[in-house]
């Protein structure tokens, strides 16, 4: 490496601090500009203070606080620095530092302007990042060398910022159009909805539509996970690009239930290491046949912010890789300024706003699991209810369509409905609701399948 190029790689990474100073000035003074920057994630902006301050700033607009002096002061008091026992407030330099963003704006109305070179910058630091990596990899530092063929690909393989979707105005006369275009879809067969694969439920479903949010509600133990999974399987199986963000188990141990299921072996003995080699066998060619068909794919990652994820749904839409998101559950996504509760009112209602948002401007359907509260069990009948939605923000509000999953045998050990699992309609954007769908529960494996016939071998 010749000196020159050793002054490329020890500078400072590329960033603009009057800008960033700017966009916080900005919008502290006029709360309007939010709408023009709200797309800039933390890491956007170079300096760690104005990523502390960037994060409450989104947290105070999220849930309707607005961002002044006195809100942002008040906010950030009342976070414990992560490093010592002050404030975030001190941390980040006092009442005297947030006086000076407002002081060191030009214009506020040019604050769209600042954020674009906030983002360009830190395009710029990605990119040299990624060159770094790419060295890296290239002499093997922290593992083996890559072959050229891998390093071509790491080398295209350029993160860039997600570009701020623009607005689109559209006629009457043409949403009328539209509408009329969706209507020949529907009556020549060709719904975009993507159906469940329970063919019980798909007779009183009507389906995930692009830009809907569907929660699927239910007590601890009733087999929200099991369901979802089972509807990814199914929708994957069908040739369509399924992402699960799972944030409270691992991939491999989702997997081991309709692993396991597939190869009829009994869930408890693979687990408790009492699998024979029989069984094994089985597993194996399960699993042979089942990487032949279409599976979801899944992200391993327990503390994920609301930013993260639509961060990943936007680049994977963009790739053309994502035809429906599954995140399990609502209640473990991160929100800064938030945390802590994950039952809090404020942060579940901006989590679920966020994610209808995301549905919309993806074009894309986004179903999230969501655990009901434990006052449910208070009451003689078990069965969830919409009213067991209102405790949690703007939930029952934002959904285009809830299902609640209920077990009778759960909670009545000699019921009739041994192995039946209710699947209540509660809400239904493009159907009728309080309708119910039975499905076949298999407790072995907890897994799903429907009552009506279905082909099963791949499951």
């Amino acid at each position: 490496m010749s000196v020159n190029d050793a002054q490329i790689w020890n500078r400072t990474p590329p960033h603009d601090e009057a800008a960033e100073i700017a966009v916080l000035g900005g919008l502290m003074i006029d709360n309007e500009q939010w709408h023009a920057v709200s797309d800039l994630p933390p890491e956007a902006f170079f300096r760690e203070r104005h990523r502390v301050l960037w994060q409450a700033m989104t947290v105070l607009m999220a849930d309707g606080t607005g961002v002044d002096l006195v809100t942002l002061q008040s906010l950030l008091a009342g976070q414990k620095s992560g490093f010592s026992d002050t404030s975030m407030l001190e941390e980040i330099g006092g009442v005297g530092y947030l006086i000076g963003l407002g002081q060191q704006v030009p214009f506020a109305y040019r604050t769209p302007e600042y954020g674009q070179i906030v983002r360009d910058r830190w395009a710029r630091r990605l990119l040299l990042e990624h060159g770094m990596r790419v060295a890296r990899a290239e002499a093997g530092v922290g593992t083996e060398p890559l072959s050229t063929a891998e390093l071509t690909d790491l080398a295209a393989n350029v993160p860039m910022p997600a570009s701020k979707p623009s607005s689109h105005i559209v006629t009457g006369a043409a949403a009328d159009q539209g509408a009329i275009e969706y209507v020949r879809l529907l009556a020549g067969g060709n719904s975009p909805a993507i159906r469940t694969g329970f063919p019980d439920l798909d007779k009183v479903f009507c389906g995930f539509h692009p830009g809907s949010l569907t929660v699927i509600g239910a007590r601890p133990s009733m087999g929200k996970s099991s369901l979802a999974i089972g509807i990814a399987e199914r929708v994957a199986l069908k040739g369509r690009f399924v992402q699960v963000l799972s944030l409270e188990m691992k991939a491999s141990q989702i997997a081991m239930r309709q692993l396991c299921h597939a190869a009829r072996v009994s869930l408890k003995s693979a687990l408790s290491g009492e699998a024979k080699e029989s069984e094994l066998g089985r597993l194996e060619t399960a699993a042979a046949r089942r990487a032949l068909n279409g599976l979801p794919n899944y992200l391993d990652q327990p503390d994920t912010t609301m930013q993260a994820v639509e961060r990943l749904a936007t680049h994977l839409k963009n790739a053309n890789r994502l035809d429906l998101l599954v995140i399990d559950y609502l209640g473990l996504i991160s929100v800064p300024g938030r945390d802590g509760d994950e039952n809090d009112t404020q942060k579940l209602g901006i989590i679920s706003r966020a994610l209808k948002t995301l549905a919309i401007q993806l074009d894309l359907p986004v179903v999230v699991l969501h655990q009901l509260s434990r006052s449910l069990e208070a009451r003689q009948e078990k069965r969830p209810r919409m009213s067991d939605l209102r405790q949690s923000g703007r939930i029952e509000e934002d959904a285009d369509n809830i299902l609640f999953v209920y077990r009778d045998e759960y909670y009545s050990p000699n019921t009739d409905q041994q192995g039946i699992a209710e699947i209540i309609v509660g809400k239904q954007r493009q159907g009728e609701r309080n309708v119910n769908a039975r499905l076949k529960f298999h407790s072995d494996s907890a897994t799903f399948q429907s009552l009506a016939s279905e082909i099963t071998t791949i499951f």
